[in-house]
């Protein structure tokens, strides 16, 4: 059982034996239990079999003990054997637990990776529904308390980004992603965060993104364990067919045998840092999920349930629909292609806006979900740029009215002015699961 938990409410840690939070709420001893009992199951859970680092530390220990050459030999054929014999436990006996040790958390980053976009696309998630649904898409610059969620959604999105490309996932790792009750209510409501073409554009490399610096791994990554084993494989193929001078060869193969021991001890370190990072993960996956449901979940089905709001959504999808089509244009702007120069010349502005145009929509994949949308408001594609932007400037502003007449409404509603502070609230959530994972 875990001696320290966190209030269901605001996610901050709270002793066992306590029973009020220092927010004022007050837990009872059955909520307490379930939460130590998570924590404990989180706690207890091991990523990676421990038995492979042990076996493989003490077949390299067993290399250096029984397999190094004597300081004399007075037949050269026994030094040549005692030169093989140390080369086929390399081979055979200390390489592949190498091998098998660095797959095994080769899987356990992969693992770690989807629990971190589990963890990031909740946060998303959830500030989706705040600044979208509850308080408005327009309303944070009117609402100071709400800048904060717009903060936690960059980060969010930035972590995300970061995480599909350190990790190289793709949009099918993704789907696998058990996103739970959170998932199901909020992402379904605002009309899924995380779709392929979100996705993809998460995941392009920008150039604040610092994985382009660790795109390559120092020498002390796990990604490097493995062309150091190969590099030794080769090179005892090499010595072992024609061996001249064994003593040469042997310190050649030892000067190998200290990258090998650099690897061990980096592999150590990186499983160390999965198991920390898998616990620290899952707990703030917990923590989401309990204050989610505690707080924000009975909210939620409240607001997607009341006539009002029903009504409004239903009203909003064509200002919705219209601010996709902006926001694919606008990606398709900044999306690289190339352009003949005399091609430039030979067509008419226009002419050349469709015609790279095309190519671009083409390049993202999204020219079904461009048409589908279009056909459903009842508009054709721009045949300029100038067009494309006198249209995002015109339902911008159509879409900021329909929200001041609409909101107004929408406010005086009791889902939404009875629990103002409680969503509002839930940033105290975030800052604490933002806290457990970067610090």
């Amino acid at each position: 059982m875990s001696n320290i938990i966190f209030c269901s409410n605001c996610g901050n840690q709270l002793e066992y034996n306590k029973s009020n939070c220092e927010c004022g709420f007050s837990m009872t001893q059955l909520e307490k239990k379930e939460i130590s009992n998570k924590l404990t199951k989180i706690n207890n859970n091991i990523l990676v079999d421990d038995n492979l680092k042990k076996i493989t530390e003490k077949s390299n220990q067993e290399l250096f003990d029984n397999y190094m050459l004597s300081g004399t030999y007075f037949i050269g054929s026994s030094a040549k054997e005692d030169y093989e014999r140390k080369v086929n436990f390399l081979k055979l006996d200390l390489i592949p637990k190498v091998n098998n040790w660095r797959e095994s958390i080769q899987k356990a980053e992969k693992i770690l990776a989807k629990d971190k976009v589990e963890v990031y696309g909740r946060i998303i998630a959830i500030t989706d529904f705040v600044l979208k649904e509850f308080f408005g898409p327009f309303t944070v610059k009117e609402n100071n308390s709400l800048q904060v969620f717009e903060e936690y959604k960059d980060f969010g999105k930035y972590q995300l980004s970061e995480t599909i490309i350190e990790n190289n996932l793709n949009f099918s790792d993704i789907q696998t992603v058990n996103f739970g009750t959170i998932g199901n209510d909020i992402i379904k409501s605002v009309g899924s965060t995380l779709t392929e073409g979100s996705f993809k554009e998460l995941s392009k490399k920008t150039e604040w993104s610092k994985s382009d610096i660790q795109k390559v791994k120092t020498e002390v990554g796990v990604a490097v364990a493995g062309q150091l084993i190969a590099g030794i494989s080769n090179m005892i193929g090499q010595n072992s067919k024609a061996i001249k001078a064994v003593r040469e060869a042997d310190e050649e193969l030892n000067e190998q045998l200290e990258e090998i021991s650099n690897v061990i001890n980096s592999l150590s370190i990186e499983e160390n840092e999965i198991e920390k990072q898998k616990r620290l993960y899952d707990k703030s996956d917990v923590i989401l999920d309990t204050c989610y449901n505690k707080t924000l979940k009975p909210i939620v089905e409240e607001l997607n349930a009341d006539p009002t709001y029903i009504e409004y959504k239903k009203a909003r999808k064509p200002f919705d629909n219209q601010q996709e089509i902006i926001k694919i244009d606008n990606e398709l702007l900044t999306t690289k292609i190339k352009v003949p120069f005399w091609s430039c010349l030979i067509k008419n502005k226009s002419q050349n806006y469709l015609s790279n145009w095309k190519k671009r929509i083409k390049k993202i994949g999204k020219i079904d979900r461009y048409n589908e949308i279009t056909n459903m408001l009842n508009i054709k594609q721009h045949k300029t740029l100038s067009d494309f932007k006198d249209f995002e400037t015109q339902k911008t502003i159509e879409f900021q009215e329909f929200e001041k007449i609409n909101r107004r409404r929408l406010k005086t509603i009791p889902v939404i002015s009875e629990n103002v502070k409680y969503v509002i609230g839930f940033a105290g959530v975030l800052k604490q699961v933002k806290t457990n994972i970067t610090n």
